[in-house]
């Protein structure tokens, strides 16, 4: 099933798989949903107290409907091409449209509440929505305690192998751990496999490849690129017919979408299924699914003839159920993403809402705010869970208030917050931060350094935009080993020539140094600050590694592994200006032997319809290991300290980063000689924001069990 991807904004990547979620729980020998939890403490036999928000008697859900004029429907907008938030901020997807339609032939207006997945069920309960539409697959767990409208979509999952892999059949999804998997990025095979496989540590993120388009993904399994492809059983079928491969797999992940409802809600079941077979019988249901999916109408699988109805279980004891409502934004108001609220880059505030305790659980401090997804991954700003202060019982209002930076990059940023109880498990309504950064951040002035005959260091560009390359060239006399390497890298293992040059690509603001050791134990260091302005367009490479990262022996077997996000029509991997891959997948990994000694220069190259954008690996390819100038183990040493930026506003921040190595045991980071990280790790970063204006001279101390120390200093000015 493929992604609309051009009408998605978000990373889903990581989204939960929902349809393999277990929303059930074991409680007295009784399912109910995961929105609710037992109470240990009381018998089964115990009733809830009544409040505010107790469920009324079955069978008034129409009614109820028909009197407001409104289907409340929950959702959760995370999981393309079902729901989820357009770039504009607004909902889509087909379970949207699908049930904006049926309320239409309802006679009423549909009003969507976005909320926790696992908080679906605990929200049907409590009659906080009518219905729930969010990719729901029918399990009989479920069918125990909710009621499912009729199936208005199915999908059957088909695994392809090589026309003579000796894999005849698939038995589970455990077996393909070991292999690499190849499916469209974003689909539901996509989050399946992730959550399965990827995230319980069976399979290597690199050994999942996600293609943009699935046909690339099967020339690559002919070329043995990859070794299964992971599709729906319709296309599966058209590239077996093709020739070249197989089916070795079927039915691992089938899935029955179908409108959730609280049971025993037979006339509202009634109406909505009647609205379904209107738009079934006209055609429209097609329409909507083949829009969505891109799976041509010919190929959508029939629905299955509507079962008969099965009798209601007897109600099963349960205990409180967790349930929270947005009331009211207490600053910041956004209107609904319409005009979010304008601050400059780098600035601490704080976002307030007030919520109600929907449910018949009371909060106490284990329960959270936390955060869940943003339009970009700058829109969590910083944020941190944030626990609830004291006990909020049933039906009582609370302020909950969240500490964040605004992003450094101008944009429009959307950051969506869900409330977890004291198991971790989210419920209630999802509720969001919205705030435009106007401007570019303050820029560091590179530091002024020491002229030195004997030491030159340049660079073509120092202000590019992301996807552009510079190209370094330096001459250093003199020295006994030389260095270049981004600032906070493992320095030794980058040596290079004493004059050479290096084109890089930052996806990012990127400070490189360039480091000179002499023979009598001194060292000399220059900077180069490389500012990058996003392009929010373009792909985004996230992840982009190379395994031995910096020097390797001629025959050795180097691994690139690369994560591309965002709209992508191609991806190309080169070697030295030689193609090893063209059209490869956005997420994956590739094995190379370079041939021959020198510089192996891989090379990353990501287009989509919103312009380019590289990333650069270097690996020195040498006869055998050479010796690098290593400090003495007993010397604690200063690989890199740094403090961004240098001239600030009072109420702006600083991020201080620093690597350490040699003997150091202990790392002391001061501010005017106050201490502000004691005993710090050896090598990371920190957040600081002065409060007042002046001169702050930020200090790191790198200290040894011998007694000895090393210390190096900058200096931040705060204006008014």
């Amino acid at each position: 099933m493929k992604e609309k991807t051009e009408k998605s904004n978000g990373n889903v990547a990581g989204t939960i798989s929902r349809f393999l979620l277990i929303l059930l729980v074991f409680i007295g020998g009784a399912l109910i949903l995961a929105a609710c939890r037992g109470n240990d403490n009381e018998s089964t036999e115990t009733a809830v107290p009544p409040t505010s928000t107790s469920p009324e008697a079955a069978g008034n859900a129409w009614e109820r409907v028909q009197s407001t004029g409104r289907l409340v429907i929950g959702t959760a907008a995370d999981y393309p091409p079902f729901e989820y938030h357009t770039e504009e901020f607004q909902l889509d997807g087909m379970d949207i449209v699908l049930i904006s339609e049926i309320a239409q032939k309802l006679g009423v207006t549909p009003e969507f509440k976005d909320m926790a997945f696992e908080g679906l069920g605990g929200a049907i309960q409590l009659e906080q929505v009518d219905v729930a539409i969010a990719a729901l697959s029918v399990t009989d767990e479920r069918e125990a305690i909710v009621d499912f409208s009729n199936v208005y979509f199915i999908s059957e999952d088909a695994a392809l192998a090589r026309a003579d892999d000796p894999l005849d059949q698939l038995q589970n999804v455990e077996e393909l751990a070991a292999m690499r998997v190849a499916v469209q990025r974003n689909t539901v095979y996509d989050n399946w496999l992730q959550e399965n496989l990827v995230d319980t540590g069976l399979m290597p993120q690199e050994n999942l490849l996600e293609y943009d388009k699935i046909e690339n993904a099967i020339r690559d399994l002919k070329e043995n690129r990859n070794d299964i492809v992971v599709l729906d059983l319709q296309p599966a079928e058209i590239a077996v017919s093709e020739g070249g491969v197989k089916i070795v797999g079927q039915g691992l992940n089938l899935q029955r979408f179908a409108i959730a409802m609280a049971q025993g809600e037979k006339e509202l079941q009634e109406q909505i299924n009647k609205a379904l077979t209107e738009l079934q019988n006209s055609g429209r249901l097609t329409e909507i699914v083949a829009e969505y999916t891109d799976i041509e109408p010919e190929q959508i699988p029939p629905l299955p003839t509507p079962a008969p109805e099965k009798p209601t279980p007897a109600p099963t004891p349960e205990g409180c159920i967790d349930g929270m409502a947005f009331v009211q934004d207490l600053n910041l108001d956004d209107n609904n993403m319409k005009n979010p609220p304008k601050m400059p880059p780098g600035v601490p505030f704080q976002k307030g809402w007030r919520i109600q305790n929907s449910g018949t659980c009371e909060w106490t401090s284990g329960y959270k705010l936390v955060y869940v997804s943003g339009n970009t991954p700058l829109a969590r700003m910083g944020g941190e869970p944030t626990a609830v202060q004291g006990v909020v019982p049933s039906g009582q209002q609370y302020d909950m208030w969240v500490d964040l930076v605004s992003p450094l990059y101008a944009g429009v940023y959307q950051g969506f917050w869900q409330m977890v109880n004291d198991e971790n498990r989210p419920f209630g309504e999802r509720i969001w931060v919205g705030i435009e950064v106007v401007g570019p951040p303050t820029a560091t002035p590179a530091p002024t350094q020491t002229p030195s005959a004997g030491m030159a260091f340049t660079v073509n560009a120092t202000n590019i935009t992301a996807g552009q390359c510079v190209i370094f060239n330096w001459t250093v006399q003199g020295a006994q080993a030389v260095y270049f390497y981004q600032l906070g890298a493992n320095w030794p293992q980058y040596q290079v020539a004493p004059t050479s040059s290096s084109t890089e690509c930052p996806q990012t603001t990127t400070t490189y140094e360039l480091r000179a050791a002499y023979s009598n134990g001194t060292s000399e260091l220059r900077q180069i600050t490389i500012y990058v302005t996003p392009n929010t367009a373009a792909p985004q490479i996230t992840r982009f590694t190379v395994d031995p990262p910096a020097e390797a022996a001629k025959g050795q077997t180097i691994t690139i592994a690369w994560t591309v996000e965002g709209e992508v029509s191609n991806v190309k991997l080169l070697r030295s200006d030689y193609l090893l891959w063209d059209g490869a997948p956005h997420s994956g990994s590739f094995q190379d032997i370079p041939p021959a000694t020198g510089l192996a220069q891989y090379k990353l190259i990501a287009t989509g319809p919103g312009g380019e954008n590289q990333a650069v690996h270097n690996v020195n390819i040498v006869n055998a290991p050479s010796a690098t100038a290593t400090p003495q183990p007993d010397t604690p040493v200063i690989h890199a300290f740094s403090v961004q930026p240098v001239q600030i506003n009072v109420g702006q921040c600083v991020r201080i980063e620093w690597a350490t190595g040699g003997g150091t045991s202990t790392v002391d980071i001061k501010r005017n000689n106050d201490v502000i990280l004691d005993n710090a790790r050896l090598s990371g970063s920190a957040q600081d924001c002065p409060g007042d204006p002046g001169a702050y001279t930020y200090q790191i101390i790198a200290a040894g069990n011998n007694g000895q120390s090393t210390t190096q200093e900058v200096v931040v000015n705060a204006a008014p």
